[in-house]
């Protein structure tokens, strides 16, 4: 699952990846998130891509989880740099 989303001039995309390497029990599915943060279709070599994972765990229970943890720490990303710009 690939999603997309524009934030401050920057377009974050966040790939989410099943990671059967991490599986605690037979049967649970554990999810990776894959974020590329571009402006102008370069990808921003500060920070991109990244691989974001819970802070409890190596990697998320759900795909939605995966989904909305990786484009908040996106945005939190850009927003931080862009602060930080001269």
């Amino acid at each position: 699952m690939i999603r997309s989303y524009n934030h401050k001039g920057f377009v974050l995309e966040v790939a989410i990846e099943t990671n059967y390497r991490l599986v605690p029990a037979p049967g649970v599915v554990r999810y990776l998130a894959i974020v590329t943060i571009s402006r102008s279709g370069r990808p921003v070599t500060a920070f991109s891509p990244l691989c974001i994972e819970s802070t409890r765990y190596a990697s998320f229970t759900s795909a939605e989880d995966a989904l909305m943890s990786a484009h908040t720490a996106a945005r939190t990303f850009v927003d931080e740099w862009v602060q930080a710009l001269p």
